[in-house]
């Protein structure tokens, strides 16, 4: 079984991702780790490199191997927890594509503490995050937040 983490940055997608595999002895795939490894930079190079359009593309090509490694008839690993990025479900079709191949779980906080989050992550390593203030931010998270809400409303369970 797989269980597809999304949610907007700083949900706690990848803490939590890890810390529910680590309880169901499951593997654990953080989806920007993976992003990475394939593409040889970080997800801010990336972006940059590539702009969002090119992201995509490589997001969901990595999504879709992921997926395959983990139904692969003759894999042992079957079961795992993907921590997705904030974008991933919204692009493409990955959402459709995630919630064929598994279990989607929206993991939704408010936008009051998703800015305190972000502001207080390392800087550079959220690339969509509008340099400014942390008003600046809150409107952005919110104006974002509507715009996947229905994206996000579409996963199997929020929590």
């Amino acid at each position: 079984m797989l269980v597809f983490l999304i949610g907007f940055m700083g949900a706690g997608k990848t803490t939590l991702g890890s810390a529910l595999a680590k309880e169901l002895g499951w593997n654990f795939v953080d989806l920007d780790r993976e992003i990475e490894r394939h593409s040889g930079c970080s997800v801010p190079e990336l972006f940059a490199r590539s702009e969002e359009p090119g992201f995509r593309k490589i997001e969901q090509e990595v999504l879709y191997d992921v997926v395959r490694r983990f139904q692969d008839p003759v894999s042992e690993i079957k079961d795992g927890v993907i921590a997705c990025g904030g974008g991933t479900p919204c692009f493409k079709q990955n959402l459709a594509f995630m919630k064929e191949n598994g279990f989607v779980v929206y993991l939704e906080v408010a936008p009051d503490i998703l800015c305190e989050r972000i502001l207080n992550a390392p800087a550079n390593v959220r690339p969509l995050i509008p340099a400014g203030n942390p008003a600046q931010l809150l409107e952005y998270i919110r104006e974002m937040l509507a715009q996947r809400s229905s994206c996000y409303g579409a996963a199997h369970w929020k929590c």
